[in-house]
């Protein structure tokens, strides 16, 4: 009964154990891999970030134009065509345009309905793109005007509109918008430097003025700036699968199991049932061999009797040398055993062991003979 009752006990330590192991390994798994999945997402998303502010250039770009001329000495009035010079080079980042990028040039007149402008109609706006040194990269010419407005539309907006107008909420105003270059491209080697622009008409009245470069997005850079939500969720998304790979792969390169080439005649007892033990496990001191030794004999005096067999420990002899093998003479069941068992690979190992039949059944295994020998060291009372 109290064999029994140890047997359970013991039984259920060891499922508790197992269960706790397990338990310890479930946790600590699922932490690691919180904790890895952390790590990836917010190196994911300094990446993407990373590569947007690097890949993309700025949208839109505004200078203010502020026109030079030359006054008359005899009149009043404006002698020579309005002009101005418009450095482009940031002195901390050198050029704003980014090389390979296409660039939409305008330039916005803010300009009074004044009988003035009325009267001049069309008048023509040039623009020189000039390098450093300053070379002529580009240059560009194109003509604008006023909206025109009749005398009685003038009157009808100038009566529904007049508080707006005398409270300074509303301007009797037009912003011309002219475009100089559609598709403008950095050159690499001559950068942009500065920008010089001249109206060719001297006369034409200017509230002020203003010069804005446009990028001209296409391809991928389009999809990112027109849609970045999504294109941020599918380059973080990109991010995290690449960095979880670099992680899976160093993992299983440095972590994952290294195989050895395995002996497994080395210091190891067959039975005749192909269970085999390790001898060195109830080898009580380094120096005791174990000697199996063969005994056929016949019950009836020679007459057709099961072999038995028993298995010894001897203490080894002061004066034998330590890597001679003693072999003991079998009839054929000895000769079976050196093909079966991995007896034969003991003599290249110099291990002073000899392999005969086990004294015990073959239908004994070798589970069984442990209890056995558990239940011989710890007697129940």
């Amino acid at each position: 009964m109290s064999k029994v009752l140890g047997g359970y006990i013991s039984n259920k330590r060891r499922q508790a154990q197992d269960y706790l192991e397990s338990w310890q390994s479930t946790v600590y798994s699922m932490v690691v891999f919180s904790a890895t999945m952390v790590v990836i997402f917010w190196a994911s998303v300094f990446l993407y970030t990373s590569f947007y502010f690097t890949f993309m250039p700025q949208e839109s770009i505004t200078w203010p134009i502020h026109f030079q001329f030359k006054s008359c000495e005899n009149e009043p009035g404006i002698c020579s065509n309005p002009n101005a010079v418009i450095p482009v080079l940031d002195p901390m980042r050198g050029s704003l345009l980014v090389r390979g990028q296409k660039y939409r040039v305008v330039v916005d007149l803010e300009m009074p309905e004044s009988p003035v402008n009325q009267r001049i109609g069309m008048f023509l706006l040039n623009m020189e793109m000039k390098n450093q040194g300053g070379g002529t990269l580009r240059q560009s010419s194109r003509s604008a005007m006023m909206r025109y407005k009749s005398e009685l539309l003038h009157f009808i907006s100038t009566t529904v509109f007049a508080p707006l107008l005398l409270y300074g909420l509303q301007e009797e105003k037009q912003v011309v918008t002219v475009e100089l270059f559609s598709q403008y491209e950095e050159d690499p080697l001559l950068p942009l430097s500065e920008v010089y622009i001249e109206l060719a008409s001297r006369h034409v009245e200017l509230y002020a003025a203003q010069m804005r470069i446009h990028a001209t997005f296409s391809g991928l850079r389009y999809f990112m700036f027109h849609y970045p939500l999504i294109a941020a969720v599918v380059g973080i998304g990109i991010c995290m699968v690449f960095l979880s790979a670099v992680v899976i792969l160093s993992w299983y390169q440095f972590s994952g199991p290294t195989f050895s080439p395995v002996q497994p005649s080395r210091g190891m007892v067959s039975f005749p049932n192909g269970s085999a033990s390790a001898i060195g496990t109830h080898v009580t001191s380094p120096a005791t061999k174990m000697v199996v030794e063969d005994e056929d004999k016949d019950d009836g005096g020679g007459g057709g009797g099961a072999p038995s067999s028993r298995v010894s420990q001897v203490e080894p002899e002061e004066n034998s040398a330590k890597g001679e093998d003693t072999k003991v003479p079998s009839d054929s069941q000895d000769s079976e055993m050196s093909q079966d068992s991995p007896v034969g690979e003991k003599a290249s190992d110099r291990e002073d062991f000899e392999i005969v039949n086990s004294s015990k059944p073959q239908g004994v295994t070798l589970k069984e003979e442990e209890e056995e020998e558990e239940e011989e060291a710890f007697p129940s009372p």
